[in-house]
């Protein structure tokens, strides 16, 4: 079996989000300063007709047993002001992909809310109830995913059985609402790419030492479009500071990279930069590391194919990560049945 766990789908046109919200709420998107705000940070929502993107295409259908679809333009909601808007907004798209993206090889992600658990934790539970979705998409907001704000989402991802995905938007370290990235703010495109890895590795670290993994037995978390070759050294790092000031975090009952080992996931994308300098090879020659990878194409922008994942990796490792994304089924099979 092949799994895909990060493809992408657009609205090409906001307006047939419409039908899936309240008329007061259409008046809302449809005035000026909506438009505005959509024109000036359109890199980011990305709606218009050029992004208005089929989440498979026939070609590429035919590679996975399943793909999970990531409505990107939800993703976004992390670095809008309006919060309460936001969650309109997501609500309607979850609609809007249940309605269009829900087919027998692929299933969409329902996207959630950094800023209003309470919210998402009742989304969570009314789409996973509907019926056609794979998993969570939980955006990267100000407060780190270990910490007490985000129970009551995992309490509902606990609950449906879906696992939470975590994918970057692009607005992060641009717009207040979003994760800052490391130091501060950064001016460059290229600084801000280069430290993507570390919203990753940020939230891993605070749901480790946190206790997030101790309360939610249960959740499983894949971070998506941020490569992989990172995640060796952050275990070896949690595993040294917790061997060596472990009185203080008492809650965490055991090596800190176990918990990552048995609930954390990352996908394969970019498959060719991971490689470079026998980097897949020196890093990932451990079962466990390479368990931990799992194929994300990250279609249609600029992403990799099966053909480029065995291409790199070879055909026994590649067929290892095409079916390492089954274990993020463990508890969803029956999604969309």
């Amino acid at each position: 079996m092949i799994y895909d766990w990060d493809r992408h789908a657009a609205v090409p046109d906001y307006r047939e989000l419409f039908p899936y919200m309240d008329a007061s709420w259409a008046k809302h998107f449809e005035r000026g300063e909506f438009l505005g705000s959509i024109a000036e940070s359109s890199n980011h929502i990305r709606m218009s007709v050029r992004w208005g993107l089929p989440p498979v295409s026939a070609g590429a259908a035919a590679e996975a047993d399943l793909s999970l679809v990531v409505p990107h333009q939800g993703v976004a909601i992390n670095g809008w002001a309006d919060q309460v808007a936001a969650t309109v907004f997501a609500g309607a798209m979850n609609s809007y992909a249940r309605e269009h993206w829900t087919a027998d090889r692929q299933a969409p992600a329902i996207v959630v809310s950094p800023h209003d658990p309470a919210w998402s934790a009742g989304e969570i539970r009314r789409r996973a109830a509907e019926g056609g979705f794979a998993a969570i998409a939980l955006p990267f907001g100000p407060v780190l995913f270990g910490s007490a704000h985000y129970d009551p989402v995992y309490a509902a991802a606990s609950d449906v059985g879906l696992p939470i995905v975590a994918h970057y938007s692009g607005v992060e370290g641009r717009y207040a609402g979003a994760a800052p990235l490391s130091g501060g703010v950064h001016y460059s495109a290229f600084s801000r790419n280069a430290l993507l890895p570390h919203l990753a590795e940020s939230n891993i670290s605070s749901l480790a030492f946190e206790g997030a993994f101790e309360r939610f037995p249960a959740v499983r978390f894949l971070f998506s479009g941020v490569g992989f070759s990172w995640l060796p050294s952050l275990l070896w790092r949690i595993d040294r500071e917790w061997r060596t000031f472990r009185h203080d975090v008492p809650w965490v009952t055991r090596v800190p990279s176990s918990y990552v080992l048995e609930r954390v996931w990352v996908t394969s994308w970019p498959v060719r930069e991971a490689t470079l300098g026998g980097d897949w090879e020196r890093l990932f020659h451990d079962e466990a590391f390479r368990g931990r990878v799992v194929f994300g194409s990250h279609e249609p922008f600029d992403g990799d194919s099966v053909t480029d994942l065995r291409d790199q990796l070879g055909a026994a490792d590649a067929a290892q990560v095409l079916g390492n994304g089954e274990g993020l089924l463990a508890r969803s099979q029956a999604v969309g049945q």
